[in-house]
C-alpha cells in the first residue's frame, strides 16, 4: 500500500494539511484581503453609521446658523480704437484681451472700489470691499466678470454695478489719450448685474454631502484605529493569513450552543454535529506513527471554547468506536463537570494526592461508553501538580490504556499549564474564538508554544458567523420535510445509516 493509499495525496500527508501549507505560501501569511475589510466594516457598520448621521447633523447646523451670502455678477467689454484692415483689427484683439486680464488686477484696488464706498455710502474698508469681490477673464477673451458676494442680494448687485462703472472711468483716467484727446481703449458694461434669488452659501447639499463624506470617513478611520488597538481574528481567511497552520475544522455560531454545548444533546444531522464529524476525522491524521494518540486542546484566552471542543470532540471519537478518554486538566476553572453533567469531588487531583486510585476516578458518559476523567478538587499550586512526575507517568498510563486521550487544558496566556503538557505529549490543538481574541494575543500564545519546545499540531476555528460559511457546509443536512418522508417509508426501502471513519493504527 503506497502513501497516496494511505493518504490520498502523493506528499504523503493528508489533502487538508497539503492544501493549507501551499495556501499559506501563495498567502504570504499577513496579506489583507478585500474580504477581511468588508467583515470589519459589517462588524462595526453601527459605528460607521452613527458617525455619518453625526456629519450630517452636524452639516444641517452649519447650514442653519451660517448668514446666508448672495453672490452677483456683472461683465464688462473691454474694446480698442484700431485701424480698419485686419492686421489692425487682430492687433486690437490680442491688446484688449492682454489688457483685459490687468484691469481685472486692478478692480479690485483702491482706487476703484473708494468710488464705490462712497457712492453707495457703505460701512465698510476698501480691504474689506476687496475680500468680497473676484475679477476673472474667461481664457482668450476681452471679457471682464466681476463677482461680489454680500449678505443682501440688493447690496451685491449694486456693489456689482458700481464696481464696474468705477473700473470704466478709472480705465479711462489711466490709459493715455490719442492725439485727438480721446481713449484708445472702451470698457462697456454688457451684462448688468441681476438681484440674486437664492444664496451662494451656503450650499445645503454641499455642505450635507461634504459633512456626510467627513462623518464616514470619520467612521472607517475610527475602524481603523480599533482595528490596529485591538485587531480580532474576523473569518476563517483571517485566520489562516495569521497562522499560517492547518485548518483541523471550523464550528459555526450556534446561540443554541450556549444551553446545550454538546452536539449530542440535539439533532444528529445538525450542522454542529457535520462540522465536529469533520473535525475527528482531520484529527486521525496527526501523530500518524503512533497506535496510542494524544491530542492537548488549550486556546489563547478564556471564552473561546476550548473545554466545549475538547468534549465535543471526544464524543465524536467515541461514538466512532474508538476507546477515547477525556482528561479535565484545566485545574483553575474546570468546566467539564457541569457540561457532562458529571459528579466532578474525584478527579486528577485526587488520583496525584493518592486518595484515589485511576479505575475510581474515571467516569462513563454516553450511550459509547467515553471515559472521563475530571479535575478534582482545585489545588493551590496547579502548574507544579502538571509538572510534576506523578502527573505525567499518570497521563501516560492513559494514552497506553486508551486509542486516543483528549487533555482539555487551560489557555495559553494567563498561565503555562498547556504549554508544559503539550510539551510532554507531542504538541497541542489551538481552539481560536473568531471574533473573540485579538490577533496580538494570538501570536503571544502561538510563540508560547513554540518557546516551550510544544509543535502546534493545527487550529480549530470556534465562533465561525453563519455569513462566512461556504455553500457546501450545508450538504448533508435534512430538513423535517424530508426527516418526515424518511418516516413514512417502508422499513424494507430503509438502509441503515453507516459512518465510515479511518482506523487508528494498531
Amino acid at each position: 500500500m503506497t502513501r497516496r493509499d494511505v493518504f490520498g495525496h502523493p506528499c504523503g500527508y493528508p489533502a487538508l494539511e497539503c492544501r493549507s501549507k501551499s495556501d499559506g505560501h501563495r498567502n504570504g501569511g499577513g496579506r489583507v484581503t478585500h474580504s477581511g475589510f468588508w467583515i470589519l466594516v459589517r462588524k462595526r457598520w453601527f459605528v460607521i453609521a452613527a458617525l455619518s448621521l453625526l456629519g450630517v447633523v452636524i452639516g444641517s447646523a452649519y447650514v442653519v446658523v451660517t448668514p446666508p451670502e448672495y453672490t452677483a455678477k456683472t461683465e464688462l467689454f473691454v474694446s480698442t480704437v484700431s485701424g480698419d484692415n485686419t492686421a489692425d483689427l487682430a492687433q486690437g484683439s490680442n491688446f484688449a484681451q492682454q489688457q483685459a486680464r490687468n484691469y481685472s488686477i486692478v478692480a479690485q484696488r483702491d482706487i476703484v472700489l473708494v468710488p464705490v464706498i462712497t457712492a453707495l455710502g457703505l460701512k465698510t474698508t476698501p480691504d474689506e470691499l476687496s475680500d468680497r469681490i473676484s475679477a476673472s477673464v474667461p481664457l482668450n477673451s476681452s471679457m471682464i466678470s466681476i463677482s461680489v458676494t454680500d449678505s443682501s442680494p440688493a447690496r451685491a448687485a449694486a456693489t456689482a454695478d458700481a464696481v464696474g462703472t468705477s473700473l470704466a472711468n478709472t480705465v479711462i483716467r489711466l490709459v493715455p489719450k490719442r492725439s485727438d484727446g480721446s481713449s484708445p481703449v472702451n470698457l462697456q458694461v454688457v451684462q448688468p448685474a441681476r438681484v440674486p434669488t437664492s444664496p451662494s452659501a451656503p450650499n445645503p447639499r454641499v455642505v450635507l454631502a461634504f459633512a456626510g463624506i467627513l462623518g464616514l470617513l470619520a467612521g472607517l478611520g475610527f475602524t481603523a484605529i480599533a482595528e490596529l488597538i485591538s485587531a480580532k481574528v474576523r473569518s476563517v481567511d483571517h485566520l489562516k493569513e495569521i497562522t499560517n497552520l492547518t485548518i483541523l475544522g471550523t464550528v459555526s455560531d450556534d446561540k443554541a450552543a450556549v444551553t446545550s454545548p454538546l452536539f449530542s444533546q440535539s439533532n444528529s444531522q445538525s450542522l454542529r454535529s457535520e462540522e465536529y464529524r469533520q473535525i475527528r476525522t482531520n484529527v486521525h491524521f496527526l501523530h500518524p506513527d503512533e497506535s496510542h494518540k494524544v491530542f492537548v486542546v488549550t486556546s489563547s484566552i478564556p471564552g473561546e471554547g476550548k473545554s466545549t471542543t475538547s468534549a465535543n470532540l471526544a464524543v465524536t471519537l467515541a461514538a466512532s468506536g474508538i476507546a477515547t478518554c477525556l482528561v479535565e486538566a484545566d485545574l483553575r476553572k474546570p468546566a467539564l463537570g457541569d457540561y457532562l453533567d458529571l459528579e466532578g469531588g474525584v478527579g486528577l487531583t485526587t488520583i496525584l494526592a493518592g486518595d484515589a486510585t485511576l479505575d475510581e476516578a474515571l467516569q462513563s458518559w454516553g450511550p459509547h461508553q467515553l471515559q472521563v476523567l475530571l479535575s478534582g478538587q482545585v489545588p493551590p499550586n496547579p502548574s507544579e501538580l502538571l509538572e510534576s512526575n506523578q502527573a505525567q507517568n499518570l497521563l501516560r498510563t492513559l494514552k497506553a490504556r486508551f486509542d486516543v486521550v483528549i487533555i482539555d487544558c487551560p489557555p495559553l496566556m494567563p498561565v503555562t499549564d498547556a504549554a508544559v503538557v503539550a510539551r510532554a505529549f507531542g504538541g497541542a490543538i489551538l481552539v481560536v474564538g473568531v471574533d473573540r481574541v485579538e490577533t496580538r494575543e494570538l501570536k503571544m500564545a502561538m510563540d508560547a508554544l513554540t518557546t516551550s519546545g510544544a509543535p502546534i499540531l493545527g487550529v480549530i476555528a470556534n465562533f465561525v458567523p453563519a455569513g462566512t460559511r461556504g455553500r457546501y457546509q450545508t450538504y448533508g443536512q435534512t430538513s423535517g420535510h424530508a426527516q418526515s418522508e424518511r418516516r413514512t417509508r417502508k422499513p424494507e426501502h430503509r438502509t441503515k445509516d453507516r459512518e465510515v471513519v479511518p482506523s487508528l493504527p494498531g
